[in-house]
C-alpha cells in the first residue's frame, strides 16, 4: 500500500473529530496492538497524527511514524503531544529515534540525540525526576537556557525539575586537577566537567559529590563538557581517583600554588578531607599507564566505561 492511500485508510478509520483535509496537515500515523486515546477519544489500531495531537496509552504501547521520518515508541501508561519538530512528553515514557533537529521536551528540559541512528529514552519518574538515558549515539539535555550533560551511548542520567528551572545539579565523580583547572568524571556518565569554586582543592585525588548551578562559559579544559559553578561540596571516598587521573593525565594533587581554576567563587557548605594524602607521582603515572597496556585495549576501556543500556 502506498502511503497516501496508508494515510488515507487511517484516516477514514479515526474515531476522531478531526479534520483529514482541513487547514491542519497530517504528519503521521499512530498504531497500537490494542487501543489508545488520541484527542481524548478511544481509538483501536491505527489513526493519524496532526500537528499538536496528543496521544496517551493505556495497558498497550503505542508506535508514532512521522512522514519525516522520526519514530517514538511511547510506553503503557504514557502522554505525549506531538509535533512534526518536537514531542512532549507530559507523562510515563517515550523512545525517540530522530536525528539531532529533532526535539524532546520533558519537564522543562529539552533534550537532543547526536550522531547517525540515535536513539534516546527519556521518562518521567513518580518523584518528578526527568531520567534520559541515550540508547545510541549522545544525548545533550539543555535546561534553563543552558547545557546540562553530554550523555554518552549506554549511559544515563536523572535531572530535578529544579535543573530545569535554575540549571541546578548534583555529579558525583573523582575530584582532579588538570592545567590550572579543577575537574570531576561523573560516575555515572562518565562525563568531564570542570568545576569553579573554593573549597575544590582539599577533595582534589577524592570521590566527592558536588552541586551548584551550569554555567554558559565554555570549558577551558578541551575533554571537558561543561563548566559546574560549586556551591557545596561533599566528601564521598578517600582516595580511589588513581586509575581515574591516569586515564585523563590529570593529578591527584593540586602543585604548589595552584588553585581551583580562574574566576573561582566561594563554595558554602564544603565538607573536605579531613586527612593529608599523597599526590600521585609521575611515576605511579606510568606504572599505572603501563599496568593497563600491559592489559591490551580492553583493559584500558574499562577504565572509562560501565554497563550499556540495551533495553526500549
Amino acid at each position: 500500500m502506498s502511503t497516501p492511500s496508508l494515510f488515507y485508510s487511517a484516516c477514514l478509520g479515526a474515531s476522531v473529530a478531526l479534520s483529514c483535509w482541513g487547514a491542519t496537515p497530517a504528519i503521521g500515523i499512530a498504531t497500537a496492538s490494542g487501543h489508545f486515546t488520541l484527542e481524548k477519544s478511544q481509538v483501536w489500531g491505527n489513526s493519524t497524527l496532526f500537528e499538536g495531537s496528543t496521544v496517551e496509552t493505556d495497558v498497550a504501547s503505542s508506535q508514532l511514524a512521522l512522514q519525516n521520518g522520526v519514530r517514538v515508541q511511547l510506553g503503557t501508561e504514557s502522554r505525549a503531544k506531538v509535533w512534526n519538530s518536537r514531542i512532549v512528553l507530559e507523562k510515563g515514557v517515550g523512545q525517540v529515534a530522530a536525528p539531532e533537529s529533532y526535539e524532546v521536551d520533558a519537564g522543562g528540559l529539552a533534550i537532543r540525540s547526536t550522531g547517525a541512528g540515535a536513539r534516546v529514552r527519556v521518562g518521567l519518574a513518580a518523584n518528578g525526576r526527568v531520567e534520559v538515558t541515550a540508547l545510541a549515539g549522545a544525548a545533550r539535555v539543555m535546561g534553563a537556557g543552558l547545557l546540562l550533560a553530554a550523555i554518552p551511548s549506554g549511559r544515563s542520567m536523572a535531572f530535578s525539575l529544579q535543573a530545569a528551572a535554575t540549571g541546578a545539579l548534583t555529579r558525583a565523580g573523582c575530584v582532579l586537577y588538570k592545567d590550572g583547572h579543577v575537574l570531576l568524571q561523573d560516575d555515572d556518565t562518565r562525563e568531564v566537567v570542570e568545576l569553579i569554586g573554593s573549597g575544590l582543592n582539599p577533595n582534589v585525588g577524592n570521590r566527592a559529590e558536588v552541586r551548584g548551578t551550569a554555567s554558559a562559559a565554555k570549558p577551558a579544559l578541551p575533554i571537558a563538557t561543561s563548566v559546574l559553578i560549586v556551591t557545596a561540596v561533599t566528601l564521598r571516598e578517600q582516595g580511589g581517583c588513581l586509575t581515574v587521573a591516569a586515564a585523563l593525565d590529570a593529578r591527584t594533587d593540586v602543585p604548589s600554588g595552584g588553585a581551583g581554576g580562574p574566576g573561582a567563587q566561594p563554595a558554602a557548605n564544603t565538607t573536605a578531607a579531613s586527612s593529608p594524602k599523597t599526590g600521585m607521582s609521575t611515576g605511579a603515572k606510568i606504572a599505572i599507564v603501563a599496568a593497563v597496556a600491559g592489559g591490551g585495549a580492553g583493559a584500558a576501556l574499562a577504565v572509562i566505561s560501565s554497563k550499556k543500556s540495551t533495553s526500549p
